[in-house]
This record gives structure tokens, sequence and C-alpha cells, in this order.
């Protein structure tokens, strides 16, 4: 790594909106909208309330929103919450090749939380900070190759949050610099938290928008970090990733090119590798359907997979234990499969169906079948039902299942917003989802970022 490795800083410091190629702006405002619906629609799940409540006692000046609250509380806590709020629901973006990184859910509340206590900046000043802190922590996600069982939107996701937040204040370079430095001494978060189930899980993202804010801070007010934060001997990556990331990648060409735009938006709420098994159900679904079949005729099912994916879903997906709560629904394969079956569709009112016996009862009679070396490349498995008792259904499990067009990812995720907005007011709000969908897709005009702020509240309180 040369003498200049942080001449990225200085990339950041200088960035203006109209150095960013088109592809990266539209997907940052992509970014935004989908993080600002599911904030929306996870405002009420497990966890937040206590959340508002504990930072409410604990008050402290009124800098920033609480989004979908009639709340202000200083700029880190707001952060957090509206971060955990935005990761409650696992809806959010994904960087499917970098350990499935949610990158958003930190970078944009950050963002926010930290253009409201400044008193709000332009659009386009937002959209360039968004965009500079989910290419950060994009990049870094790609650098580390091997995955050790970070939860990278926690530990890897501070150091974007941080770009967006120190772009925001306006810092310059050495000042960026030190807050990177800061915010290694914060990074923090592992998959200990999916594996029990625990609201740590979506607090992991509150915690690295909260830490971010909290580092610019801290770096604009004088105080210093590490100052080889990424490669020095005890950074980031020697400590975090030993032996497990690419040692000839840097980040010298910040800015030349946006790996951001490899992004995904969920269409389903719930762990980007679970996907593929739903898309083969609703498939199945489908068949049953046009064979005039009913659920009810099915007497088996069984996933043949290679051992590699059973050995990641093993510990999630018990199918003689089914969900007892929203977490373990999320990564419970056999819960996804049997729930996508009945419905013929899995989004946010289904991940609620816990406790429908038809769904516990379908969960529980699915049989993992791993095979070492019967899959490989795209073929991931198979999907067998055997119906009246003796018939085999069969349907393929695919990666390329999951692999979005950018044609479609517009459409995608403005009928996501609108059905996030549906499921968190509990009613039906299209016009003024319309009007804030209008807003966001011309962010880059606003003359104060505080009026996506405004908007979102008043969309919550009328």
């Amino acid at each position: 790594m040369s003498n200049d490795k942080y001449n990225f800083c200085t990339t950041i410091e200088r960035l203006d909106i109209s150095d960013i190629n088109v592809e990266a702006i539209n997907y940052a405002k992509y970014d935004l909208i989908d993080i600002l619906g599911v904030i929306i629609a996870g405002k009420n799940a497990p966890g937040i309330n206590q959340l508002v409540t504990l930072h409410s006692e604990w008050q402290g000046q009124p800098q920033s929103s609480v989004l979908c609250r009639d709340l202000k509380l200083p700029a880190p806590s707001a952060a957090l919450i509206n971060g955990a709020m935005a990761h409650a629901l696992d809806f959010d973006d994904t960087l499917d090749f970098a350990g499935n990184i949610h990158v958003g859910a930190s970078v944009v509340p950050a963002a926010l939380a930290m253009a409201e206590q400044t008193g709000g900046v332009t659009g386009a000043q937002l959209l360039t900070a968004i965009a500079s802190g989910i290419e950060m922590s994009c990049r870094l996600a790609a650098i580390a190759h091997e995955d050790l069982g970070w939860h990278r939107t926690g530990a890897f996701g501070i150091f974007g949050a941080t770009v967006a937040a120190c772009k925001v204040l306006g810092l310059d370079a050495p000042l960026i610099q030190q807050a990177l430095g800061i915010a290694l001494s914060q990074a923090s978060g592992t998959r200990q938290c999916i594996l029990d189930g625990a609201l740590t899980k979506r607090l992991q993202a509150g915690f690295a928008a909260s830490n971010a804010v909290t580092a610019a801070l801290y770096a604009q007010a004088g105080l210093t970090g590490a100052q080889d934060p990424l490669w020095g001997r005890y950074g980031f990556f020697e400590m975090y990733q030993p032996n497990g990331y690419d040692t000839s990648k840097g980040l010298e060409d910040f800015g030349t090119m946006y790996l951001m735009t490899d992004l995904s938006f969920k269409p389903y709420p719930c762990g980007r590798p679970t996907h593929k098994f739903i898309s083969a159900s609703l498939k199945a679904h489908a068949d049953i359907n046009s064979h005039r079949l009913k659920i009810e005729d099915i007497s088996a099912i069984k996933l043949k997979c290679g051992s590699e994916i059973f050995e990641r879903h093993k510990h999630n997906s018990d199918s003689l234990h089914p969900p007892q709560n929203q977490i373990e629904a999320q990564f419970h394969v056999g819960f996804l499969i049997a729930s996508s079956l009945i419905h013929g569709r899995f989004g946010l009112h289904q991940l609620d169906d816990l406790a429908n016996k038809q769904v516990v009862q379908l969960t529980r009679m699915i049989e993992w079948e791993p095979h070492p070396t019967n899959y490989q490349n795209d073929l991931i498995g198979h999907l067998e039902l055997t119906v009246n008792n003796n018939e085999k259904m069969i349907v393929e499990v695919t990666q390329s299942s999951v692999v979005q067009s950018p044609s479609t990812i517009s459409n995608l995720i403005y009928e996501k917003f609108r059905s996030c907005l549906e499921y968190g007011l509990g009613f039906d709000k299209t016009e003024q989802a319309q009007e804030l969908l209008g807003q966001l897709s011309a962010v880059e005009t606003l003359a104060n970022s505080s009026e996506i702020t405004n908007t979102v509240l008043n969309l919550i309180e009328g």
C-alpha cells in the first residue's frame, strides 16, 4: 500500500454531485427512498419503542428528528433509533457478493441526523454525502473477501456512515481521516445475534449510524483517532480480517468508479441468502395452483442442496423448531418456504404470521437433504414436494433467481415504498406517498434537506 493510501479523504472532501456519474446518483436516490420506506415500516418493530423510551428519558439537546415520532433528540440518539428502524425488518439493501452488508441502514440515518443538527444542507449536498458513504461501505466490504463472522452492517458500515456524516459537516481531508480513526475505536458487531435471534441484530445498524455521527463531531471538536485506521498494524483489516482481505486493493481510485451500482434492493423482508428459497417456493405455489392441487395435498417436502448451503442455514432453520420471533423467522428457511407456498407471496404481513397453524405444520414437514457434490454453479438445490402421496413436483433452486435487472429496480423501489407505508401506517396513503416519492426522486433540487424530514413527519401525523 503506498504512502498516499489516505488520499481518498481528499477526494471525499472535494467531491461534488457533478463529479458522480448518473447511475451512481440514481442508486443513491434509490437507497434513500428504500431506507425511508423501511424505516416507516419498521417504526413499531420489536425493540423500537424501548429505544424511544430510554433515549427520551435520557433527553439532551433536541437536534435531530426521530422519524415516525414527534420527537427530537441529540443527533447520535436520533441516528441510532432511525438506524435500528431501518434494519429492523431486514428489508434494506444488500451488496450480495461482499458478505451481504446492508449499507444504507447506517449511512442514511447518519447523514439525515447530521444534516438536521447543522440546520440542513442542500439536497445535492445530502445526496453527495449519502453516495460517498455508501460507496465507502461497499468498497471496504469488497476488500474483505473472507467471511469471519462479522455483522458487516455494523462493523464495516460505521466507516461509510462516518464518511457521510463528515461530508455533511464539510470536514476537510485531515479531519475525515481523524474521524475514521475514531470510528475504528467503535467498530463492532458480529453475527452471533442472528444465530440467537437477538434484537441486537437491528441495533447494530443503529450503533454504526450513531457512532459515526459521534466520530465526525469528535473529529470536528479536535479529538484524534488512529492515524492509519484501515491498514495499520493494529488497524481495521489486520485486526478484524487477518489473512482475510485483499492487500492489493486500496481506495486510491475512490470517486472514479462506483461499486454501489451493484447493490440489490430486497423484494422480501428476510435475510438475502434466503431469497432464492422463496423464489423457488413461489414457483412451486404457482405449479400447485396450475395442477389444481391444494396445500393439504402436500405429504412431504424435501430441500435438496449442496452441503455448503446446508451448513450455512442449518443453525437457523431447524424444521422441528419453527421460529418464535421475527428475527428467527427472517432466517428460518423452512418457515419462509412454508409461508411462501401457502400464501403465494412473502411480504411484511407474512413475516408477522408466526402463529399460523398451517405454516407451522408445513415448516415441520420440511426435510433437508444435503449432498457434497450434486450441485454447483447456478443450481444450488431442488425443492421437492410430494403430493397425493406419490407424485413429485420438483422446482430448481438457483442463485440467478434473485439477480436484479437495473431496468426493473426503479419499479421495485417505488412499489416497495408504497407497501412499506401501507404496512407501517396501517391505512392507504397513496397520494401522500406519491408526494414524498416525487420529492425524493428530485432530492438534488431541494434547497434544504430538512424538507425531507418535514414531509416524512407530516405523512406520519397526517
